[in-house]
């Protein structure tokens, strides 16, 4: 090793060696969850947002575990789902799946006497395979509840 390269090994090692050890890297912040919906409109735009943008945990959290039917695809079963992680993993499979391309709601009925809101979306996206882009309609039902309404029903139909 020539003595140029000895000098410039030697002034590192006491430059890092005087600098102390490195901080880690800060933890990444989490971005704040959003307040849940307290009312049926506030809950059908959170829906509509988080499905829009794929967040099946965003989506997950808006639903009531306790009571939730869940048919995903089109011409299966109505399932429950008895925590958020198997609604989450229920809705991320199917989203995985479908690249979407557009999620908006088309039409809102509210019972306020039987405490139950409606919502029908249309649901556009491109299905892979000899399905291609297609749209499908989605039924979501909510109840209220702890001063929040919730998710307790969702299916998608052809």
């Amino acid at each position: 090793m020539t003595l140029p390269r000895l000098l410039l090994l030697a002034a590192l090692a006491t430059s890092s060696i005087a600098a102390g050890p490195t901080a880690p890297p800060p933890a990444p912040v989490e971005p704040p969850s959003a307040p849940p919906p307290t009312s049926p409109i506030g809950l059908f735009a959170a829906v509509e947002e988080a499905w829009a943008g794929s967040d099946a945990d965003r989506l997950a959290s808006l639903v009531d575990t306790t009571s939730v039917r869940i048919a995903i695809k089109p011409g299966t079963p109505v399932t429950t789902a008895p925590t958020r992680v198997a609604v989450a993993f229920l809705l991320r499979d199917q989203l995985r799946l479908v690249h979407t391309r557009s999620f908006r709601m088309t039409r809102f009925d509210c019972d306020r006497k039987r405490g139950l809101c409606r919502a029908i979306a249309l649901w556009t996206g491109d299905w892979g395979g000899r399905q291609g882009t297609r749209a499908a309609r989605v039924t979501l039902t909510a109840h209220p509840g702890a001063g929040r309404w919730l998710l307790t029903e969702i299916r998608v139909e052809d």
